[in-house]
């Protein structure tokens, strides 16, 4: 957990607010937080409660909405994101109205959350994922690296191109750095070329979509696409599920 608890603490700190810890175990040994390491990393002498989720029928939506939370952080250790078991944090994560911050094996302890990925394809949910890295670069000063795909069809040169133009009048509007950078791939194969550019380009986050038909399998045992993404590289990703109508910071 110690990376889950640095970057909490790490994102309570740019977005002025606190932190609440909760334990996701069936096994009621492990529902104990470590205290004594959360106050060891909690350089920032930033407020924080220990909370526990109730009910799945009502949770984690619940919580959420008392605590007007803006995301969840998560860290799987290693052996946590096995394909062949289930894992129980993503009933959660599919059914949460917040983003979701992921941390993997390799995830580093330190990051700034000042260079943003963001893979760009036809989509109309892209869109949110533009919302939601806007934050960073408002509230961070983050630069936003606009991953684009590249269409020889014109229906899909089309709907990029109006993504763009959304893009970039909210972005001058809060006025932070971004960047466009174009993919040789179309949006079928984008976000394989995106995790190898946030790699090169030592992004400190890359900002996902779920599938649109999530499927009970990616439910019961978590998006196999992500699982690998976050055994085998650095990057933290903002995980967006494009079916829930989000609640949005206000401030």
């Amino acid at each position: 957990m110690r990376k889950a608890i640095v970057h909490a603490f790490k994102l309570a700190s740019i977005f002025k607010t606190e932190v609440a810890f909760a334990q996701i175990s069936k096994n009621a040994s492990n529902n104990k937080l470590p205290i004594s390491l959360i106050d060891e990393l909690n350089t920032e002498n930033i407020a924080y409660k220990e909370i526990s989720l109730g009910n799945l029928a009502i949770e984690p939506n619940n919580t959420i909405q008392q605590l007007e939370a803006i995301f969840i952080v998560t860290e799987f250790a290693k052996g946590k994101l096995s394909a062949i078991k289930q894992n129980e944090v993503f009933t959660y994560l599919y059914k949460a109205k917040i983003p979701s911050i992921l941390l993997g094996e390799k995830s580093e302890e330190k990051c700034n959350y000042q260079n943003i990925t963001v893979p760009v394809d036809f989509k109309r949910e892209t869109k949110e994922k533009m919302i939601w890295a806007s934050y960073f670069g408002r509230f961070n000063q983050a630069v936003i690296h606009l991953f684009v795909a590249n269409h020889k069809t014109e229906s899909a040169q089309r709907k990029i191109k109006a993504t763009l133009i959304f893009t970039k009048r909210m972005y001058e509007q809060f006025n932070f750095d971004y960047k466009i950078v174009k993919s040789e791939r179309s949006s079928n194969w984008l976000k394989q070329d995106a995790y190898s550019f946030s790699e090169q380009f030592h992004s400190d986050l890359i900002v996902l979509l779920s599938q649109k038909n999530n499927g009970l399998l990616n439910k019961y045992f978590g998006p196999a696409e992500i699982k690998k993404h976050l055994r085998n590289n650095k990057n933290p990703i903002l995980f967006i599920n494009p079916l829930k109508d989000y609640y949005l910071p206000c401030n």
